[in-house]
Order: structure tokens, then C-alpha cells, then sequence
């Protein structure tokens, strides 16, 4: 709904984004997708929110997924990258 656009982006990109805004009884809702529920953060349930306050924090918590999936994906390549990078092939015992 208020991603439309990055939610094209993303399915572009082949990614599903954990964060989305759904209409309730008194406004809208932050949902979180994966888990099928209303998003809470500090104990406070976000639902019935303006619909700009909702799409600025649904636009936030994507990014900051997207950052953390990031930082993941960098981290554990560079845990599997070989670490013999500063070694020359005179110095490597077989």
C-alpha cells in the first residue's frame, strides 16, 4: 500500500520486505509481514497512525532490515574468505 514503489523495487530485486502498512479501525497500522502482526517497539503497538506518520516508519524499518541484511551478508562472506591473502605460494606448507 504506502511502498507501492518499493515494494516494486524490491520484488525487482527478488526481495520481500519485512515491513508494510495495512488500514485499521482508527487509521493504519505498521504490520510486520513475516510474522503476520502488528509491529510493537518499546512495548507500544503501532496501529491507528496517520498514514504519513505509518509510511515513514514502514520506509525506516525496511531500510534498517535492509542494512542489517547487509551487514550480514558482508560479515559472513568475509568469514569465509580464504585467509591465506597475505601469503605467497613459497611460504604456504602442504
Amino acid at each position: 500500500m504506502g511502498q507501492a514503489l518499493s515494494a516494486v523495487r524490491a520484488a525487482a530485486a527478488g526481495l520481500l520486505l519485512r515491513h508494510d502498512m495495512k488500514p485499521d479501525r482508527a487509521g493504519w497500522t505498521v504490520y510486520d509481514v513475516i510474522e503476520g502482526r502488528p509491529v510493537c517497539l518499546g512495548g507500544v503497538s503501532l496501529v491507528s497512525l496517520s498514514y504519513e506518520d505509518t509510511n515513514e516508519l514502514v520506509d525506516v524499518l525496511n531500510r534498517q532490515e535492509l542494512e542489517i541484511e547487509r551487514t550480514a551478508r558482508r560479515l559472513v562472506a568475509a568469514a569465509l574468505a580464504p585467509r591465506s591473502r597475505g601469503l605467497t605460494s613459497s611460504s604456504r606448507y602442504f
